[in-house]
């Protein structure tokens, strides 16, 4: 039996999507990385760093999002979510650490200071900085999408999650997508699919 350690609004969604994608069975243990929870001895045995997600799938105890959902792609998607060529494999390797490196910090950024921190705790300077930070990663990426659906190989991959994943919590955050009119419709037509509606409600 998996076991998903985390919670739907924690880097852990990225996962329950990919999770949902498969269909795959498994127990949800909603740890909150925001409360003491996380500091528990049975939880700090299997995260020592006390975050979230973790993933326990028999023997393996896994962490990092990404990681995790490169793992079950390859492990029980390999003809969903995965692909065939050397070259494609590197290519989702490629968008997916575009998207954590050079987003998910102004992304995570824009979602806590307007709308998760104490109002006394929000800076606008934080916030004007994350989209100034989004400006030229989003531009490379509203060019690639012209005219494509999906990030690799024409098709839905574990990419396309984690890609949708990290853009979300910019679009929770309130941010204009519209000057990037690709994004906008992939990340629409992403966040739409079934699959991500079953994850977000946990």
């Amino acid at each position: 039996m998996i076991t998903l350690y985390g919670i739907e609004w924690s880097r852990a969604k990225y996962v329950l999507f990919t999770l949902a994608e498969l269909d795959l069975d498994f127990q949800h243990v909603k740890i909150n990385p925001f409360e003491e929870e996380k500091h528990t001895p049975e939880y700090l045995k299997l995260n020592p760093l006390a975050q979230v997600p973790t993933l326990v799938d028999g023997d393996l105890v896994l962490t990092e999002a990404m990681a995790i959902n490169f793992y079950l792609s390859r492990k029980y998607g390999a003809e969903k979510l995965w692909v065939n060529r050397l070259e494609d494999e590197a290519q989702l390797y490629k968008w997916t650490f575009f998207a954590v490196t050079q987003m998910e910090t102004a992304c995570v950024d824009l979602i806590l200071h307007r709308k998760v921190l104490d109002e006394k705790d929000r800076s606008s300077d934080t916030i004007q900085l994350a989209e100034k930070k989004l400006m030229k990663p989003l531009e490379v990426l509203n060019a690639y999408l012209a005219g494509k659906d999906f990030l690799v190989a024409n098709k839905f991959t574990v990419a396309d999650i984690n890609m949708a994943g990290v853009l979300s919590y910019a679009l929770g955050g309130e941010f204009d997508f519209s000057p990037y009119n690709h994004v906008a419709r992939y990340l629409d037509a992403i966040l739409s699919r079934p699959a991500r509606k079953k994850a977000e409600a946990g």
